[in-house]
Parts: structure tokens; C-alpha cells; sequence
């Protein structure tokens, strides 16, 4: 049983350290943050009872890490399990740019949300 834990612990371990050495070679760099504001809605058979609705967005910035044009960068993420993005058309080598995906309707007040995918073309 000892060894077994052991041998599980090197397997991770290798799976981490491959992750963080090898794969690890990204491209574009994202970061970003939600900004939420509320919107009011109203029933007009019973104003009492509808919850409010938020509106969610992501703003953030993306840098070209690489030393070759990119464009057609395509930002995805999920919001409260909706889907959002943004599109940044070119981007230069070492170039940083800010990026706002669309809006999400959500009941949540704080929802979760996280990057999906990043898809771009290399220019030539």
C-alpha cells in the first residue's frame, strides 16, 4: 500500500512538472475580470416578486508572448454556464491589448465564470 501511494505521488508529480516545463509554451497571455452591474426588471402583474437581473462581462488584456504576428485571436469564456467572447483581430509581437467579451444575462449576483479556450491564426 505504501508503494502504491509512492507511486501515485511520482505520476502526479511527473504530470505537473511535464505541464509546467513542456506544455506550458503559451502563445497568448490572458488575464481577465468580471464586471457585473445590475439591471432592474419589472413585472407589471407582480413587481414584488421578480428577482433582479445582472449583467455580466469580462474585460482583460491579452499579450502576444511569441516573436511572430498573430491575429484572429479568439477569446472564449463561460459565464454562470453561458458562453461569451471576444475577438482581437491582429496582434504584433510582444503587443498587449485590452479585449471586453459580450454581455450575459445572469440571476446571479456573483457568478462564476472561467476561460475556456483561446483560439488564434499565425499571420503571415
Amino acid at each position: 500500500m505504501k508503494s502504491f501511494i509512492i507511486i501515485v505521488l511520482i505520476v502526479i508529480g511527473a504530470y505537473f512538472g511535464y505541464q509546467q516545463y513542456f506544455a506550458s509554451e503559451d502563445t497568448v497571455k490572458i488575464t481577465g475580470n468580471i464586471l457585473i452591474s445590475q439591471q432592474n426588471s419589472y413585472n407589471i402583474n407582480a413587481p414584488q416578486v421578480s428577482s433582479p437581473l445582472y449583467i455580466a462581462t469580462i474585460q482583460g488584456t491579452a499579450q502576444n508572448t511569441s516573436s511572430k504576428p498573430i491575429k484572429n485571436v479568439f477569446i472564449k469564456y463561460k459565464i454562470s454556464g453561458k458562453n461569451t467572447s471576444a475577438m482581437i483581430f491582429n496582434l504584433g509581437p510582444g503587443e498587449q491589448t485590452s479585449y471586453t467579451t459580450k454581455s450575459v444575462k445572469t440571476r446571479a449576483k456573483n457568478p462564476s465564470f472561467h476561460l475556456e479556450n483561446v483560439i488564434y491564426e499565425d499571420s503571415n
